[in-house]
């Protein structure tokens, strides 16, 4: 019944239109069975009248037949006297015989009994075993069995629709039993349903979000206190999402603020050679040398250029932009990567790079950009100021979307990660470092933009053997520009 309701009327609603139809049945059902009982009443009471009418028939039909038998003057007046009153019975309650037989019977069941009372009369004169006397006999027994087979038939059919009305009352019982629990099975199956459907999808939608997936729920046709809950379970997600995107401008800015150190190093060879040239130059002003000064103006361009080249890096990575892929040189990015963390490169750690010239991947370059740093710099922390760094890149087939990928895999022979926590390293908050080295938040950060530009990331590792991070993103040959 619940169906045919609109799919947006609030369920509070539903719910009284349940408890509304509910009353409704017990009330119809309560006066059905009212009136059925009230006619019962009614039926008894004259079933009661015609009791008494086939009693009556009765003990007049057993005067008769004693008389008859036995010739005494008080068995032929009590015949009389019961005729009478069988009489007087029939005419009193008419109303109540027509409702069980039909008009004619009744008027018939009167005659006979008239004529049963005036043949009674004209027997008693007649002498014994005269022909009229057989005459006379013989119309009272064929009108007193007359008014026995009224009297039988009277009661039988007042029996007879009492029990029908008493049938009729328990089918309405079982019918009215019948429909509330089907009503009340379907009405909490159906409610019971559609909140646990949405409440299952408002859990399908959390596990996403847990896994860093953050994705609104579509609000189709559905209660009011169903869509007022997915609405705010949206709300919820943009909410996540502003905070999401804060967090990682934050998380740049930190890891941004690691690196100022080793920018500060390498903004400090161009300016420190510049210097020098310049100091050189100034010497050798009077000179006539032409081709030795313009060497060192040579030399000052390319170190100014080299310290600009490292300026716009830093800049390009720290400055907030919105999200928007190009064609980007896979060899040139990773350069410019390691040139802002080279200050944070202890002296033995080696990092290598074996990535084929002209590749392009296709991404952000700002947010790409920091999950190489990321990488490279987890891939530092982990090897302890001693050890290898591998960048490898190839092209590589697409599988079933037809398109190239670049396969990216940043590779360290530090002490890997255990089996228990290889699992965990993409979570938020998730740390193997010592507490205050690490927010936990570099490696989710990192998955978070790699399906953001529709590339994977996996990790393998083991204990002792170092950790590798395979990527895989969209090639750039043939997108766009190159950057």
């Amino acid at each position: 019944m619940l169906r045919l309701l609109p799919s947006d009327l609030s369920i509070r609603n539903k719910i009284a239109f349940s408890f509304s139809a509910f009353l409704a049945i017990v009330v119809v059902s309560a006066l059905i069975t009212y009136g059925i009982v009230w006619n019962v009443e009614k039926k008894v009471e004259q079933g009661a009248v015609i009791e008494d009418l086939f009693n009556l028939t009765l003990e007049l039909r057993r005067f008769e037949k004693n008389y008859f038998l036995y010739e005494q003057e008080k068995d032929y007046l009590e015949t009389i006297s019961y005729a009478e009153k069988l009489k007087e019975a029939l005419n009193r309650n008419r109303s109540a015989f027509y409702s069980l037989a039909s008009r004619t019977s009744v008027e018939k069941a009167g005659e006979a009994i008239g004529q049963y009372v005036d043949h009674m009369r004209l027997l008693n004169p007649l002498k014994i075993s005269t022909e009229d006397w057989y005459t006379q006999l013989e119309e009272i027994r064929n009108h007193g069995k007359e008014l026995t087979d009224f009297a039988e038939k009277a009661l039988n059919s007042q029996k007879k629709a009492i029990h029908a009305m008493l049938r009729v009352t328990r089918q309405i019982l079982v019918v009215s039993i019948c429909a509330i629990i089907l009503l009340s099975l379907s009405s909490a199956t159906l409610l019971a349903r559609r909140v646990s459907q949405s409440l299952k999808k408002l859990e399908t939608y959390m596990g996403k979000i847990s896994q860093g997936e953050i994705i609104d729920i579509p609000v189709r046709r559905a209660e009011p206190e169903i869509r007022a809950l997915f609405n705010a379970f949206n709300r919820m997600t943009h909410e996540l999402k502003i905070r999401q995107h804060q967090l990682v401008q934050s998380e740049k800015l930190a890891a941004f603020g690691t690196l100022l150190a080793g920018i500060a190093h390498e903004l400090n060879n161009p300016l420190s050679n510049i210097s020098t040239s310049a100091q050189i130059l100034a010497e050798e002003m009077e000179t006539g040398d032409l081709a030795f000064k313009k060497n060192l103006v040579g030399q000052i361009d390319e170190q100014a250029d080299k310290a600009r080249d490292i300026v716009k890096t830093l800049l390009e990575f720290s400055r907030s932009k919105a999200f928007g892929k190009t064609v980007l040189e896979l060899g040139k990015l990773i350069q410019e990567t390691i040139r802002l963390i080279r200050g944070e490169v202890p002296t033995r750690v080696e990092i290598l790079v074996d990535i084929p010239e002209n590749l392009t991947i296709f991404a952000d370059k700002q947010r790409i950009q920091q999950v190489f740093l990321n990488l490279i710099k987890n891939a530092v922390d982990a090897l302890d100021e001693d050890g290898h760094i591998w960048i490898m890149a190839r092209s590589c087939d697409g599988g079933e979307t037809g398109s190239k990928v670049v396969e990216i895999m940043v590779e360290d022979d530090g002490p890997g990660i255990d089996r228990e926590n290889i699992n965990h390293v993409f979570d938020p908050f998730f740390t193997t470092k010592d507490v205050g080295k690490g927010s936990g938040l570099g490696l989710f950060i990192v998955h978070d933009i790699v399906e953001a530009h529709g590339g994977i990331i996996q990790v393998n590792s083991q204990v002792g053997q170092g950790t590798t991070f395979t990527l895989w993103l969209t090639e750039g040959d043939d997108q766009g520009d190159k950057a």
